[in-house]
C-alpha cells in the first residue's frame, strides 16, 4: 500500500507541470500583469481620444457646413454629453471586470506568468510606452483604407438596395396566388 501511495505521489509531481500549464490563472496574476502591462491607461487614453473623434466626426458630418452660435452650441453639448457616456462606460473600473473575466478563460496560469516576464523586461516596457502610438497609427491606417474603398462599398449598398427596391416591386405586381403557388418570381 505504501508503495502505492509513493508511486502515485511521484507520478503526480512528474505530471504536475502539465497540469500547472493548463491551470487558470490567479486574478492575483492577472492583476500583476495588468499592472506591467498599464492596461488602465491604455483604456483612459483610448478614451481620451474619444473627445477627438467624436469632433472630428461631428466636422465631417456637418459636410463643411457653417453653424451659427446655437448650432455650435447644441452639437458642442452632445458632443460633450456622448464624450461623458463613453468615459464612465469605459473608464478601467467598468471594463476590468470584464478584462478579468477574458484574461481568466483564454490564458493560462503559466502564460500570465511568461507575460508578466516579458513585460517587466525592458522590451516588455518599451513596447507598452509605444503602445499607444502603435495603436493610433494602425487606427489611421484602417481608418485611411477603409477611406479608399468606401466609395466601391457605397456603391455595392447602392447596388443593393436598387435590386432589392426592383425585386419589392416586382413582388408588389405579382398576384398573391402565385406568390403563394411557388410561381411568383
Amino acid at each position: 500500500m505504501r508503495i502505492r501511495s509513493i508511486g502515485f505521489l511521484a507520478l503526480l509531481l512528474a505530471t504536475s507541470p502539465v497540469f500547472a500549464a493548463d491551470t487558470p490563472p490567479s486574478d492575483a496574476s492577472i492583476h500583476e500583469l495588468f499592472q506591467v502591462m498599464h492596461t488602465h491607461k491604455l483604456i483612459d487614453g483610448i478614451v481620451g481620444q474619444m473627445d477627438g473623434m467624436l469632433r472630428k466626426s461631428e466636422q465631417q458630418s456637418m459636410a463643411g457646413k457653417t453653424l451659427d452660435a446655437g448650432e455650435q452650441k447644441i452639437l458642442d453639448e452632445q458632443t460633450q454629453k456622448l464624450n461623458k457616456l463613453l468615459t464612465s462606460f469605459l473608464s478601467w473600473q467598468n471594463v476590468e471586470p470584464t478584462y478579468m473575466d477574458i484574461y481568466r478563460k483564454s490564458l493560462s496560469q503559466k502564460e500570465v506568468n511568461d507575460t508578466i516576464a516579458f513585460y517587466k523586461t525592458p522590451s516588455g516596457q518599451a513596447l507598452v510606452a509605444k503602445m499607444p502610438a502603435l495603436m493610433q497609427q494602425s487606427i489611421r491606417v484602417t481608418q485611411e483604407k477603409m477611406a479608399a474603398i468606401m466609395p466601391q462599398i457605397q456603391q455595392i449598398a447602392q447596388e443593393a438596395s436598387s435590386q432589392l427596391a426592383a425585386y419589392r416591386s416586382s413582388q408588389a405586381k405579382t398576384p398573391a396566388h402565385a406568390s403563394s403557388t411557388g410561381n411568383g418570381g
